[in-house]
């Protein structure tokens, strides 16, 4: 397995212009954003990057297939559970992106994927050459991380739920 860097074509541009992340940026741009995004494709079963790695300074933007996002829990015994899946328009990596710390999850994908990547100094770049860009991204980012903390506040309750008996077990994502 090795991840192969490409460059993305008009169609992806075209594609990435109409995820969320671009959603309140011009089509111009949205252009000048895909522009500084670079494709990356992993096989089935590759790492994105791993819990407390500080191997990137990247934002994943998926283009085409699906990724799982992982803890480990070693607090309670378990292995590693999935916190969400992430399809087409989705993103990953945004905590360690905005805030510099080591991921708190894992990313793997989970069929061949295509993958738009920027990085920390891109996004410094935006800030300082195209600020309504940078501004947009940082509000879709804000947006995303709150779906995400709601989606894990949701899936702990329903644990706590099950465990206290209150529900029948649902099958996890």
């Amino acid at each position: 397995m090795s991840i192969s860097k490409y460059d993305l074509s008009s169609q992806d541009i075209d594609l990435i212009s109409t995820f969320p992340i671009c959603s309140e940026m011009t089509s111009e741009e949205a252009i000048i954003f895909s522009r500084h995004l670079t494709g990356l494709k992993y096989t089935d079963g590759e790492v994105l990057f791993t819990q407390q790695s500080r191997m990137d300074d990247h934002l994943f933007i998926i283009l085409e297939g699906e990724i799982k996002v992982t803890i480990k829990l070693e607090e309670i015994g378990q292995n590693s559970a999935t916190i969400v899946n992430q399809q087409q328009g989705n993103i990953a990596g945004i905590l360690s992106f905005i805030d510099g710390r080591p991921h708190m999850a894992s990313a793997q994908a989970i069929t061949p994927a295509h993958i738009a990547i920027i990085t920390r100094k891109d996004y410094q770049h935006f800030k300082e050459h195209h600020p309504d860009i940078a501004a947009n991204m940082l509000q879709y980012l804000i947006i995303a991380a709150d779906d995400l903390a709601c989606q894990l506040l949701k899936k702990l309750s329903e644990s706590l739920a099950y465990i206290h008996g209150n529900t029948r077990p649902r099958t996890m994502a």
